[in-house]
């Protein structure tokens, strides 16, 4: 099969409409091309309703996906961080038909830009998310080690090793439960949620619940990296 790989940079969003109750906002993406193969960026802490990711994903597609009627799309949903107990919260989504980009009109490794409107979930457009893509030719030989076990992979999934970048592995999503997700033991010890009044409320049972989408392929190993940094 005739394929090509897309570099999709999600760059930033602007106006975004964050759901009441959410006094802290950070926000996150996930990204699709083909819906078996999800990417999650990291969380932006500090853009609030005007989040900047800068993130960096390939994947590999049929060449077909890339025709001038091709239905084909790049999706897109943003979510809310809402710490480890309470559900994240679905800020808005935004599709973008890859036909639309004339990737295959440009120079190879040429990017093109594009602004495409955020859809909250009621429907309405509010907020501005900001996405660069390119047909690579040239790509770092790591990347194409893991493209050979996967059909979609991002540049954070890679950590430095002195001057040799490693991919790392992501653990299946199964492996956690709900409750030992929300109290972030993920070796089977002691709950270490918090500590005083924040234990109590991981103990009444706020299994953290994340929306169908970030299921993806990177969302566990997302989840280790959160708990490294604390």
């Amino acid at each position: 099969m005739n394929t090509h790989l897309v570099e999709i940079n999600l760059i930033s969003a602007q106006g975004l409409k964050i759901p009441q109750g959410n006094r802290r906002v950070q926000t996150y993406a996930v990204v699709w091309i083909d819906p078996a193969a999800k990417l999650r960026s990291a969380v932006d802490h500090a853009g609030g309703e005007n989040p900047t990711w800068n993130e960096k994903f390939v994947f590999r597609v049929p060449a077909a996906l890339l025709s001038p009627d091709s239905p084909s799309a790049l999706s897109v949903e943003i979510y809310a961080s809402c710490g480890w107990c309470l559900p994240n919260s679905l800020v808005g989504s935004a599709r973008l038909l890859l036909a639309n980009l004339h990737l295959l009109d440009l120079p190879m490794d040429a990017p093109a830009f594009s602004a495409v409107g955020v859809r909250r979930i009621s429907g309405r457009i509010q907020g501005i998310l900001n996405v660069g893509a390119a047909v690579l030719t040239r790509i770092p030989v790591f990347i194409t080690k893991a493209l050979a076990g996967s059909p979609a992979v991002g540049y954070r999934d890679f950590i430095q090793d002195g001057a040799r970048p490693q991919f790392r592995r992501p653990t299946p999503v199964a492996k956690y439960s709900p409750l030992k997700e929300c109290n972030r033991d993920v070796n089977g010890g002691e709950d270490d949620c918090g500590v005083g009044g924040r234990k109590a409320l991981c103990w009444m049972s706020f299994p953290r619940k994340i929306h169908s989408s970030p299921s993806d392929q990177n969302l566990a190993n997302w989840e280790i990296q959160e708990k490294g940094h604390r």
